[in-house]
């Protein structure tokens, strides 16, 4: 067992082709976990598990591998870089300590490395950045420098530099007594004695300086910047020592109460389902039983393996600040928090599905081989939110992008053995209400039953969700009933008037009653899901659409028909900025429109334009741009059917 203040629990995360899995493969090597480093290209690469992340040279999930470096135990979990695999950095941010940011030396700053920082940000986690790739032709390490103080923040210092740029032979160097300098100007400036120290003229250097700027990074004062090749190596070395010196430790006290989380879901041959758990606090051996606090039931833990760098290994116990793999949880779910909640972070959100697809196998003898193999996957991705529509006999999964689907056949083909087809993307819209409506609804015959309930809904701000509020008495309506309502109020809100889900509302129960002997929790929650539609068909609601924020890179001589396009697209974007040849156009743009714009792209500007996009939230469309669907199932609205079908009387 290692004390928690020699434990790094370290993310690597990067804009998508910046070099991060390459960069693992490095420091696994340079910790002598492997005898050399795994090639992405050749498929060879340790962090990539998945037969599929090898053949296509993506990662796919988050790994997590663990390794030694100069005493200290790192965790260190790989993350996907494109943006269709967001949710596996999302899970992966809450159960870390620090992190690695990868930024190539030749594109700098992309779509995609805004986003993490805004969630490295949001999370407060402290922050080594590594400038990748110095060794690619249009390398500038200063310039992309400059762009970090620009676009991320200013407060970074710089603890190497690059000597031949743009050379196959590039390497890295110690700073000179100039870069020395500025480093200590940068650290001194985050505290006031070594502040008062360097303006009187004493040196700040070795245990001093090394301390101070160990301090300014934990507490996000400073960010280091390091640069290197991991394709060859240059810099892994120093960014080790950078990760042990600068970032902090696990924290965490052994001896309080169990509180930890469930940040990832393992499937071994061997093994069977594993939890990945991260520990903040307390301590769990063989055989002790957990209370699940988001799913209000007890756990067993029936066995406690860590992950070396490709196998398990048996531990007696995981203690806090580590992160373990625990058998004998066969329902716990990603998210789920184990024992206290209070030490937990919060989760953040980088993105969310904007596209639905339908899937159905090829043999229709595999059709609930496909079920149940759904079902699993999205207990290992919740974001995938696999629904069986039974009306339809359809089978439904929400993605992110179109390569997830290719992903999802290849995972279905190689680990379940089942041939899928997946249905063109489809745009996942929302609803809001145009105006405030009022509904009601009396459910009081055929007896046993009595649930009277009134319902007003109003516009939200946009992003704010549905936010609800009850008005009236427990006296009126008991107290537990309330809770119903409340509770059930996803469901309520699942489908609006034109078919989608709908959210930036204000709902408020305003009236109602209950009876003593015939009132039942299930009426309430009928009488909610009739009420509320009625209110929602009486306001009216807004078609929302997706909007995507992009990057534009091309040659001066496409930027009229660039903008042109984006028009054409419903885009918004900023007058273009033109250097050495080169135009970058920023603004956003409907999903909807655009979701073939990069192969359009290609082909208009030869393979010389690039584009990224990124989530940007949602946006009244235009009802005649958008797709309104019917609503799934029996509706609330047919009061008499809908009934007979919650009672189960028909199906």
């Amino acid at each position: 067992m290692a004390a928690a203040s020699s434990i790094r629990n370290l993310g690597i995360l990067a804009h998508v082709d910046a070099g991060k899995t390459t960069l693992t493969e490095q420091l696994l090597y340079l910790s002598g976990s492997t005898r050399a480093a795994g090639n992405v290209d050749k498929g060879t690469s340790l962090s990539d598990g998945l037969d599929v992340e090898r053949r296509r040279g993506i990662s796919v999930r988050a790994t997590t591998l663990t390794f030694a470096w100069r005493d200290s135990r790192i965790n260190l979990i790989d993350t996907p870089g494109h943006v269709d695999f967001s949710a596996e950095v999302e899970r992966s941010l809450r159960v870390l300590d620090g992190a690695v940011l990868v930024v190539s030396a030749v594109e700098g700053i992309q779509a995609q490395t805004e986003t993490i920082w805004a969630a490295l940000e949001a999370m407060g986690l402290p922050t080594v950045i590594f400038v990748n790739k110095i060794d690619r032709a249009g390398a500038d390490f200063g310039a992309v420098v400059e762009g970090i103080r620009a676009e991320l923040s200013p407060q970074v210092a710089c603890l190497n530099r690059p000597v031949a740029e743009g050379d196959d032979g590039a390497a890295v160097e110690d700073l000179g007594e100039g870069g020395q300098e500025q480093l200590a100007e940068a650290v001194a400036a985050t505290d006031d004695a070594l502040l008062e120290r360097y303006l009187e003229g004493e040196g700040l250097s070795g245990d001093v300086l090394a301390g101070g700027l160990a301090r300014a990074v934990a507490a996000r004062q400073l960010f280091p910047v390091l640069c290197g090749s991991a394709k060859r190596g240059a810099g892994a070395e120093a960014l080790l020592d950078a990760v042990v010196t600068c970032l902090p430790a696990a924290a965490g006290d052994a001896a309080a109460p169990v509180s930890g989380v469930v940040f990832r879901l393992e499937h071994d041959a061997r093994l069977g389902r594993l939890a990945g758990v991260r520990l903040f606090a307390g301590a769990l051996r063989n055989r002790d039983r957990v209370a699940n606090h988001t799913a209000e039931r007890e756990e067993l833990v029936t066995q406690i393996k860590r992950l070396a760098v490709n196998r398990y290994e048996d531990a007696a116990e995981l203690v806090a600040g580590e992160i373990g793999f625990l058998s004998g949880m066969p329902e716990a779910r990603i998210g789920d928090v184990l024992g206290d909640p209070e030490a937990v972070p919060g989760d953040y959100r980088l993105s969310e599905p904007l596209l639905s697809v339908q899937v159905a196998p090829r043999d229709e003898a595999d059709h609930t081989r496909l079920t149940e193999a759904l079902q699993q996957l999205s207990s290992e991705d919740p974001h995938l939110d696999f629904q069986w529509v039974a009306e339809e006999r359809e089978l439904q999964v929400r993605i992110m992008g179109a390569v997830q689907t290719e992903i999802l056949t290849e995972v279905l083909q190689t680990r379940f053995g089942i041939a899928a087809e997946f249905s063109a993307p489809t745009v996942i819209y929302r609803e809001t209400p145009a105006r405030a409506g009022a509904g009601s609804e009396a459910y009081t015959m055929p007896k046993p039953c009595w649930a009277i309930v009134e319902f007003q809904v109003a516009p939200g701000a946009r992003g704010s969700g549905a936010v609800y509020r009850s008005e009236v008495d427990k006296s009126d309506i008991h107290i537990k009933y309330q809770r119903e309502i409340a509770g059930n109020l996803p469901l309520s809100l699942k489908q609006g008037p034109k078919g989608w889900e709908v959210t930036d509302l204000e709902v408020a129960l305003t009236g109602g009653s209950h009876h003593l002997l015939h009132s039942r929790p299930g009426d309430f929650k009928l009488a909610a899901n009739m009420a509320i539609l009625k209110a929602l068909v009486e306001a009216d609601t807004v078609l929302l659409e997706p909007v995507l924020a992009f990057r534009i890179a091309a040659p001066e001589e496409f930027v009229g028909k660039v903008c042109a396009d984006v028009t054409h697209m419903r885009g918004r974007f900023e007058p273009p900025e033109m250097s050495q040849g080169q135009f970058v156009l920023l603004g956003r743009f409907p999903l909807a429109s655009s979701m073939d714009y990069a192969i359009r792209l290609s082909s208009l500007t030869g393979g010389r334009g690039s584009l990224s996009v990124r989530y940007d939230g949602y946006e009244p469309c235009p009802d005649e741009l958008g797709a309104t669907r019917p609503h799934r199932g029996i509706s609330p609205l047919d009061r008499a059917k809908y009934i007979l079908w919650w009672r189960g009387a028909i199906r």
